[in-house]
């Protein structure tokens, strides 16, 4: 088992930031821990460019955030 570089962590935990700040989660682990995980299987499937992770992890959070 390999664990993923420094680089590639920054590059998923900056993501997992920008979502959960976008959608307005910040204050909610629940949620950031399923945003987490989501990025982390979008990264592993081999979404490896910010702005593409970026945009699948936005779109996919759409189910994953109930709305106030």
């Amino acid at each position: 088992m390999s664990y993923p570089s420094i680089e590639d962590s920054r590059l998923c935990a900056s993501v997992v930031k920008e979502v959960a700040r976008v959608k307005g989660i910040t204050g909610d682990p629940a949620s950031i821990g399923r945003l987490a995980a989501t990025v982390a299987r979008l990264f592993n499937k081999g979404v490896r460019d910010r702005e593409n992770l970026l945009a699948e992890a936005i779109a996919l959070t759409q189910t994953l955030v109930k709305p106030d």
